[in-house]
């Protein structure tokens, strides 16, 4: 059992652990390792077939300059370019390392150490400050090396007043420039509207040319526009007084005066006209008993 033989029949029995099933599993792992090591295998010789094959297919450049070249940038990272390329790229690693801030390039300084640079980096300033002549102190001036951000709207100027100066200078002409653009735009746009007015009152008023409702003195009705009122409009008052009506009674020419109508389905019967003359006792008294 300990070789990984199988145990006997008559021995199994005895044991509470299938170490039958155990054997079998083992033996099934190791045939999968075989096949995925035989599989890598495969796979990495196509792969260096495939590499022969690209490389062979590669042609020799036939230029000097068409040869690809490695270099390592300013970060550290390898990079592949053109050797006629490479003094370019070169130069641009150069002012990108430049431009890389004081905190960027020096990462393995000690605490002690970054506030000493940063006690420096005050005394500079502060003589700076003290050889400028008196003046206005302005946000740029105490700002250092704030991390925060102030948003699009905030503009970062210069701390020479001449320089600062300029770029006030520019931004108020560019100030005044968008408001003649805005103001232009509003009166073309109020031109514009005045002129599809007086357009559509041409065509309202051919409209009432056609309709025949207009004025005896010929002249066109122009919409005025409606402006608002400061003051309540006072409505118009209501008139209590009633007007007469005339009433015009017309009689029927088919009858008699003084005889009522009597229409087609009621000829050929009896009716009573004129008032009741009996009293209520006396028609009690001419009643059917039998419907009493």
């Amino acid at each position: 059992m300990t070789k990984g033989d199988f145990p006997d029949e008559e021995t199994e029995d005895l044991y509470l652990v299938d170490f039958t099933q155990k054997i079998i599993d083992k033996q099934r792992e190791v045939q999968e390792l075989c096949t995925s090591e035989i599989a890598r295998k495969a796979m990495r010789e196509e792969n260096g077939e495939e590499e022969r094959l690209s490389e062979a297919e590669v042609p020799l450049p036939q230029n000097p300059d068409e040869e690809w070249v490695e270099y390592v940038d300013y970060l550290g990272r390898s990079r592949g370019c053109k050797k006629k390329d490479l003094p370019l790229l070169l130069e641009m690693d150069k002012l990108n390392q430049d431009e890389r801030p004081e905190t960027e390039k020096k990462t393995l300084l000690s605490e002690d150490m970054k506030r000493e640079l940063q006690r420096q980096e005050w005394e500079r300033e502060e003589e700076e400050a003290l050889r400028k002549p008196m003046g206005p102190i302005h946000y740029e001036d105490i700002r250092e090396n704030e991390a925060r951000q102030l948003g699009v709207g905030y503009f970062a100027f210069a701390r020479d007043q001449a320089l600062r100066k300029k770029q006030m200078d520019t931004l108020e002409m560019l100030r005044e420039q968008t408001i003649g653009q805005r103001t232009k735009r509003e009166n073309l746009k109020e031109k514009r509207k005045a002129v599809l007015e007086a357009r559509l009152s041409k065509i309202r008023a051919k409209k009432r040319l056609k309709d025949g409702d207009t004025k005896e003195n010929g002249e066109e009705e122009v919409p005025e526009p409606i402006l608002p009122s400061s003051k309540p409009t006072d409505l118009p008052s209501v008139s209590t007084e009633t007007r007469k009506v005339e009433v015009i009674i017309q009689e029927r020419k088919d009858t008699k005066p003084g005889v009522p109508y009597v229409r087609e389905w009621d000829k050929g019967k009896e009716f009573t006209f004129g008032v009741w003359s009996k009293k209520q006792d006396e028609l009690r008294n001419e009643r059917d008993p039998e419907f009493a």
